[in-house]
């Protein structure tokens, strides 16, 4: 009885803790819009996905609750120390269900046709052939499969040329919705302020795109 009595003073001493970290965490998925996301990418228990460009890893946990025990998340992105913090990232919340993928700029290196959606947010601006690097995303996909980018919106450089924009990390979602569908995908929906912090100059569009079926 007496350890009984101290494991539950000391699970009540770390809890509050872990409680306070856990409500953190969630706070900053609401923040980012995880849950909407997640909806408009289309993921239930089951599902495969791809997050390009995951940097830290900050979408990953919210991508494998949504995809669940039956399915998979590939986490890719190009960089080195990407690469060991989404491994650190990973191995940490035990995401048991997540892969980390290094890829090669241009092509995510994923599986072909099995993906049901693929996520990049703030990273399309970066890719330096938008053609190769979505032909290589819509021969990952199933068909009616989701590619939900979203990006910043240029303020300064709103009517400059495209490489004025990315050269501030920056692009326009009319740029974006264009290339997509040449590329041959066509526009669900479209939210030209997603995340907008207008007194931070700082505003997130989000495009749901779909490989025809």
């Amino acid at each position: 009885m007496k350890t009984a009595g101290l494991i539950l003073t000391a699970c009540l001493l770390v809890l509050p803790g872990a409680w306070g970290q856990q409500d953190a965490y969630s706070q900053h998925e609401r923040n980012l819009k995880m849950p909407e996301i997640v909806h408009a990418m289309d993921l239930h228990d089951g599902s495969k996905a791809a997050d390009i460009g995951a940097g830290g890893g900050d979408y990953e946990p919210a991508l494998s609750r949504a995809v669940g025990t039956g399915g998979q998340v590939y986490a890719e992105d190009i960089e080195a120390d990407a690469i060991k913090r989404l491994h650190h990232r990973i191995g940490e919340a035990h995401l048991r269900n997540v892969k980390v993928i290094h890829g090669v700029p241009d092509d995510p290196q994923l599986p072909a046709g099995q993906l049901d959606a693929v996520l990049m947010v703030i990273m399309y601006h970066e890719v330096a052939n938008h053609e190769k690097m979505l032909e290589h995303v819509k021969a990952s996909l199933k068909p009616g499969g989701h590619l939900v980018i979203v990006d910043m919106t240029p303020h300064k450089t709103l009517n400059r040329p495209r490489t004025d924009q990315t050269k501030n990390h920056v692009i326009a979602a009319d740029t974006v919705e264009s290339e997509v569908r040449a590329a041959g995908f066509e526009v669900v929906s479209r939210d030209d302020r997603f995340i907008d912090r207008p007194d931070e100059e700082s505003t997130r569009y989000m495009i749901v795109f779909r490989k025809p079926l």
